[in-house]
């Protein structure tokens, strides 16, 4: 695998969200309300998710099996959690942090992913769209 399989994360967080039922059973939710940023027109914009790569950073770790050199990135990415409703935007972002921290080491969209962790949440209210939003920083491990 190539160092450039990092970059294509997005497809690991995309399909991961889109793959579960406990974020698409959300009233409102669906796939097509999964997005990068920034968000496409949709009909009915009261609900859903962005997520975007803030950072992709190759480190050299020790591996403790083989006692050699492998590459490891790591990747910084956040995803917002909107709906014009509050309890809503609580469920949906509380649904995503318990996805990707259930998320077991494997591979997704053929990228090596050795872990995911929480790293902040912030809340916010946008005024003029009128919807709550929540903030949700995550840190990625990717093997290659």
């Amino acid at each position: 695998m190539s160092s450039a399989a990092a970059v294509e994360f997005g497809k690991v967080i995309f399909n991961v969200l889109k793959d579960s039922s406990n974020i698409t059973s959300i009233p409102g939710m669906g796939s097509v309300k999964i997005q990068p940023a920034p968000m496409k027109a949709q009909a009915d914009p009261s609900i859903g998710i962005l997520y975007e790569i803030s950072a992709v950073n190759p480190i050299n770790a020790k591996r403790e099996l083989r006692g050699e050199d492998t590459p490891l990135f790591i990747v910084d990415f956040s995803i917002q959690a909107f709906s014009t409703d509050y309890s809503t935007s609580i469920t949906l972002a509380k649904t995503i942090v318990e996805v990707f921290h259930d998320l077991a080491p494997g591979t997704y969209e053929g990228i090596v992913v050795d872990g995911i962790k929480l790293q902040t949440i912030t809340e916010g209210y946008n005024k003029a769209q009128r919807y709550y939003n929540k903030s949700i920083s995550l840190q990625g491990r990717i093997l290659l």
